[in-house]
């Protein structure tokens, strides 16, 4: 006889759900213990299952709606000719994300342990908004890996919920952006022959750090250093004399400037600016995410530091 599937209760103070997605179509044949689609609560992202063989019928609600706990959301008929049609559009988008578990429901890992990205909110424009995103559990743990940020995706217009391949479609996804500028070396240079104990690296990161304070209005900004032999630093408020509490790093500096090398580009997704020495003068590459760093910010940020890489004595001011 057919059976119901329902919203579950998946907390003691839940009311409702979220289908992130639909991982079998209506009218495809389950299993019993086959997951049939995906709820997302306040607390976690689960699977529920089949609980008996036959047909998915009659689906009801579709990927994104919140049903409340005890709606019915579809039936599983004995026979495929008992199918009835869907009243939604939901249908399956993700196949590949459909995984025999041992349990009926099962929790998803949280993508907060994933090594997270630099806070977002600093450069990010208001427009794009806040409050959750609704994405499927594979579709938000490849975004946490990649430093993709899915509010970004959204203001681009990806529709919600957001699954792997919009990922994977998204102009913003897949690499990073650059921005590329030469800059007059004269008056750096005076500074650094001039004085015996002046540190060319720090001397750069406190120049990015302070074009990142002023385009991005921020009071606190913390800058890595980081050399070809892989030796990291993090500084704190290097144009304030590491004064403040270390937190994530804006951007990682990369001083070039000592090797033939005039340019490096990670494939981490993070904010990168490399400085190169050449004959023309100090050349500056930042290679960027645009969806953690707009273009217009970017642009703005390598003008401010070729400012001051021009004239140092702003930097004093």
């Amino acid at each position: 006889m057919p059976c119901e599937v329902r919203m579950p209760q998946l907390g003691m103070v839940q009311d409702s759900g979220v289908i992130t997605a639909w991982l079998k179509r209506n009218g495809d044949p389950v299993k019993a213990g086959e997951p049939i689609f995906e709820v997302e609560t306040d607390k976690a992202t689960m699977e529920v299952e089949a609980a008996t063989d036959g047909y998915l019928s009659g689906v009801k609600a579709a990927e994104g709606d919140d049903v409340p706990v005890g709606d019915l959301i579809a039936m599983i008929v004995e026979a495929e000719g008992d199918v009835e049609e869907a009243s939604t559009g939901a249908s399956v988008t993700e196949p590949e994300d459909v995984a025999v578990v041992e349990a009926a429901l099962r929790p998803q890992p949280e993508p907060g342990k994933q090594p997270a990205p630099a806070p977002m909110e600093r450069v990010m424009p208001k427009s794009i908004g806040s409050g959750r995103v609704l994405a499927s559990p594979k579709a938000r743990r490849l975004a946490t890996e990649r430093g993709i940020d899915l509010h970004q995706l959204r203001a681009h217009g990806v529709a919600e919920p957001i699954h792997v391949a919009d990922l994977d479609a998204a102009f913003i996804v897949g690499g990073n952006s650059l921005l590329s500028a030469v800059v007059d070396p004269t008056s750096f240079d005076e500074i650094l022959d001039r004085s015996r104990t002046a540190d060319r690296t720090r001397l750069l990161a406190s120049f990015a750090a302070g074009a990142w304070r002023a385009t991005f209005d921020v009071s606190s900004v913390s800058v890595a250093t980081e050399d070809l032999d892989g030796q990291r630093e993090v500084v704190v408020n290097p144009d304030r004399g590491g004064a403040g509490v270390a937190e994530d790093p804006v951007l990682t500096l990369v001083d070039l400037c000592g090797s033939r090398i005039n340019g490096y580009v990670p494939m981490d997704g993070g904010v990168t600016l490399c400085v190169a020495r050449s004959a023309a003068g100090y050349g500056l590459l930042l290679a960027f995410p645009e969806s953690r760093l707009a273009l217009p910010g970017a642009a703005a940020l390598v003008e401010e530091i070729a400012v001051r890489i021009e004239n140092p004595l702003l930097q004093l001011l």
